[in-house]
């Protein structure tokens, strides 16, 4: 006779196998970029290698590309690839030394490994990984509050020395990594949430040879003379269970299913 106590027992079973399965998903794996999400630095993506042009005036199209060096703190994070970014934004005001910007987007891929040359800004491309768009919010202390990204500059908007930085919000919007990023973690200070905060210091650094006149052809590592780092905090969202999670709850339903039915066969043929 099967008992109350065998039937618990398999339903702790199904539960079980259904959260052994889940607790193995904290490590996130998209098209070979991969990072735990249970690390306490989760989710801080750092860049490294980032160059951009200058702008000058209201209008101006800021544009830029680098490469992820660092995922949670781990340099070993895509296996086979280099983690590359493109982006844009426009000038929106100016007053004084802060810039506001508005029109944001990175566009991220995975290309093979060594492929990216800092050198040579035609050397970002390959397999779209994630989209980012700028998120409008306020921010305390610039007097335009109508931005995506704010900057403070040191020296002169055009030539930006040391000690200047740059803070805004992004959301993921396209891409296979969409998913995992998507996480509505920042409150954004006008009731909505955004999903990574961003953060960056820069300064004018021409590469070699270049001279102080940029180049206007993007194609030239010379139309890029300041350079600098970024970062992008936000949390993992939690994705939906994988197929093979699914299976091994359904196995711990299934074995539920038969004590049951074995119990109704029983008391049917005491009957």
């Amino acid at each position: 006779m099967l008992t109350k106590k065998r039937i618990a027992a398999a339903l702790a079973c199904a539960c079980a196998l259904g959260v052994s399965g889940m607790a193995s998903a904290t490590m996130v794996d998209v098209n070979g970029v991969h990072w735990d999400s249970s690390s306490p630095f989760d989710l801080t993506i750092q860049s490294l290698n980032l160059r951009e042009t200058s702008v000058t005036n209201v209008g101006d199209v800021l544009t830029g590309y680098g490469q992820i060096g660092s995922i949670n703190g781990n340099n070993s994070f895509c296996t086979g690839c280099d983690l590359t970014f493109t982006f844009t934004y426009t000038v929106h005001s100016i007053t004084g030394n802060q810039v506001v910007f508005d029109m944001g987007s990175f566009q991220f891929y995975t290309q093979a490994a060594g492929s990216f040359n800092f050198g040579d800004p035609n050397s970002v491309g390959g397999t779209p990984w994630v989209t980012l768009t700028g998120h409008t919010a306020p921010r305390t202390g610039f007097v335009d509050p109508n931005g995506q990204l704010y900057a403070t500059i040191n020296g002169t908007v055009t030539n930006p020395t040391i000690g200047s930085g740059g803070f805004g919000l992004v959301d993921a919007t396209t891409g296979p990594a969409t998913s995992f990023l998507d996480s509505n973690f920042w409150a954004d200070g006008l009731g909505g949430f955004a999903d990574f905060q961003l953060s960056s210091s820069f300064q004018t650094f021409p590469a070699n040879g270049c001279g102080t006149t940029p180049s206007t052809n993007l194609d030239d590592i010379c139309a890029y003379p300041i350079e600098g780092n970024g970062s992008l905090i936000g949390r993992t969202a939690t994705a939906v269970p994988e197929p093979a999670e699914l299976g091994l709850f359904g196995v711990g339903l299934g074995l539920l299913g038969f004590f049951m039915w074995r119990r109704r066969k029983e008391s049917s043929d005491r009957a």
